[in-house]
């Protein structure tokens, strides 16, 4: 018998724990963050923390405090105007909690944020963005 899971209740916009009964023993999940959309509660992981940038002459490093969510990976986006449109940088998520961009340009600044990724691709809230001057050689 595979396993049956299924929410157990959602009481005033709070979400509770996800039993899951497999073979006769019972595990209980913690509630985690979620939102409603169109009516169906729809789990989020929760968001990268601390992002911090260290430009050098011809690249941005990007550290971050991992998600508290079980996440596959983070997507990294990066702006040249602040609260500008942000491209994604990666074509799959990174695995790693940094990442190191290699097509700036000294002299200019860039704006990040960062987003965790679950295992259904859904990404959380991304981090606030950061600024980042590459300096002139």
């Amino acid at each position: 018998m595979a396993g049956l899971m299924m929410p157990v209740s959602k009481i005033s916009s709070v979400s509770v724990a996800v039993i899951t009964i497999c073979l006769g023993l019972i595990h209980a999940m913690p509630a985690i963050p979620s939102f409603s959309g169109l009516g169906q509660e729809v789990a989020q992981s929760a968001s990268p923390q601390s992002l911090d940038a260290k430009p050098k002459a011809h690249s941005v490093n990007l550290n971050w405090k991992a998600s508290t969510s079980i996440v596959v990976g983070y997507n990294v986006y990066r702006a040249e105007k602040s609260g500008r449109p942000f491209t994604k940088l990666n074509s799959a998520p990174i695995l790693k909690t940094n990442y190191e961009d290699t097509g700036v340009r000294a002299g200019h600044t860039y704006y990040y944020k960062v987003a965790a990724v679950d295992a259904k691709g859904k990404e959380s809230e991304s981090t606030a963005q950061i600024q980042a001057v590459v300096p002139s050689p």
